[in-house]
């Protein structure tokens, strides 16, 4: 699945997208801190179509993901 970075993340990353294979949120998370040095040290949420989630769940592959930093809006 392609996993969308923003801001900080993407820099870190070096890229603003990145295809991962996870069956669950819970591996995605432990996918993305594996390629992203630093990711656990970084405030970011994660977006699974357009929705923030922090439960685990199973994850069909066809959902939008995002990894979200912190935003200062005004």
């Amino acid at each position: 699945m392609e996993v969308l970075l923003f801001g900080m993340l993407a820099e870190k990353a070096g890229t603003s997208r990145l295809e991962v294979e996870a069956g669950t949120l819970a591996d995605l998370r432990r996918s993305m801190a594996e390629r992203i040095p630093g990711l656990h040290h970084i405030d970011h949420v994660i977006a699974v179509d357009r929705v923030i989630v922090h439960d685990d769940r199973t994850l069909t592959g066809r959902e939008e993901i995002a990894l979200l930093p912190p935003f200062a809006g005004g």
